[in-house]
């Protein structure tokens, strides 16, 4: 017979899967959504690897509605997306359980991060940033298992795993350093020449595009709006948000991370600096990137965070306050429904909320589930106005509207899309 902590990762994917279908969108949202669903809808494999191109999940969403041309557009970048989340909580598992060798503190790393807002809410929506940290989780998991068992050869697949990543995200490139530091320090010659020049060739093969297509090589890196985010205030501004995330994204949970640290720190300083050395290029970047959903370029973050959490709670508690922890991991739903509930009825957030009514106002930012939300779509056809610019959102779903009416949808068939 199986032990529990085998079927641990099978019973959270089976269980996160579960809830992220039952939260997942009614009608196609707001954002990038609908610029994926028409790219799906259109067909054609993308030969871009810019910043906005996300090459790997663009052609992968292309290539399985080209195997399955009968499953919607909106439903195959539904499929990708929320299998991509739901593959990366016993992943999240199994690097916790490296860390700890505790079942229970890998349970309850993995449902918190799993009900963290931006994780969940981007797993409810149609976006690349799960698809994008089942690259990183594999990454990390693989990198501290050689790491801990002293499996050189695995940094190898890190490094595989690592430089692939790139196409999917630019930002994965933050990561290089620490982990060619820690490549150089904890492997032989042979593993580290492999290792850097499969991180080296990859990275470089993303100009392969650019120089084909007659593109700047900047496209590759660069989305031309940083700089002009970069003031004293923004900065200051973002940083306080970033701290806001933080506890939005893991409640109470976030204090143990910092026991967690300083446990790593004082027994184990190459994982703790290879944390480090991971997670601080990416706070840093998400929080000097102040766009208005910035929240998404922490999700790698977060789930380092969790890892520190898991380490934390196995080191200062009892068996028996472990298990209450585990109890409270599953109200964080419940956290967020009653928060929204609380700021729905406050004056002070009565003219945000009524700002953004357009795409279902405070729910859309408080509540990391989708069912019954405002479509880009219906939107659209009924020709409503926004005070937020969205000239791009509109112009892509116009596209998609006309490619559906081009197969016989009527306007009221699509507007429940």
């Amino acid at each position: 017979m199986l032990s529990f902590e085998k079927l641990s990762p099978v019973i959270l994917f089976g269980a996160f899967l579960i809830i992220y279908i039952l939260g997942s969108f009614s009608k196609i949202p707001f954002g990038d959504c609908i610029g994926f669903a028409l790219l799906t809808e259109k067909g054609q494999f993308i030969d871009s690897t810019s910043t906005y191109a996300h090459f790997l999940y663009s052609n992968t969403l292309v290539l399985i509605k080209k195997i399955f041309p009968f499953i919607k557009s909106s439903e195959v970048a539904r499929l990708v997306t929320i299998l991509s989340a739901a593959l990366c909580i016993p992943i999240v598992y199994k690097t916790s359980l490296l860390l700890t060798k505790n079942n229970l503190v890998s349970i309850i790393s993995s449902i918190v991060f799993g009900f963290g807002f931006s994780f969940w809410k981007n797993t409810e929506i149609i976006e690349i940033y799960t698809f994008n940290l089942l690259f990183i989780a594999l990454f990390f998991y693989y990198t501290l298992h050689a790491l801990i068992n002293d499996k050189e050869k695995l940094y190898i697949i890190s490094s595989v795993i690592l430089g692939i990543s790139l196409y999917s995200h630019i930002q994965n490139i933050l990561i290089y350093p620490a982990f060619a530091v820690l490549v150089f320090i904890k492997s032989s010659s042979k593993t580290k020449f492999i290792s850097l020049a499969i991180l080296g060739t990859l990275f470089l093969s993303l100009f392969i595009f650019p120089l084909k297509n007659n593109e700047p090589l900047s496209v590759v890196y660069s989305s031309g709006v940083v700089s002009e985010k970069i003031t004293d205030t923004n900065i200051l501004k973002s940083f306080i948000l970033s701290l806001g995330y933080l506890f939005y994204n893991f409640w109470y949970f976030i204090i143990f991370s910092i026991p967690g640290m300083m446990i790593l720190f004082k027994r184990a300083k190459t994982i703790f600096f290879f944390l480090i050395g991971s997670a601080a290029p990416i706070f840093i970047f998400s929080t000097v990137f102040g766009v208005s959903d910035n929240y998404v370029y922490f999700i790698p973050f977060n789930f380092i965070i969790a890892l520190f959490i898991s380490v934390g709670l196995n080191n200062i508690f009892s068996l028996k306050i472990k298990k209450l922890i585990a109890l409270s991991s599953l109200m964080i739903p419940l956290f967020y429904f009653v928060t929204n509930k609380v700021l729905s009825k406050s004056e002070f957030t009565e003219s945000f909320a009524q700002s953004k009514s357009y795409k279902g106002g405070l729910r859309y930012y408080l509540l990391p589930w989708m069912n019954d939300n405002v479509g880009i779509l219906e939107f659209t056809i009924d020709k409503k106005k926004s005070p937020d610019p969205m000239d791009w959102m509109t112009k892509c779903a116009e596209e998609y509207i006309e490619l559906l009416k081009d197969k016989n949808y009527t306007d009221q068939e699509i507007k429940k899309l």
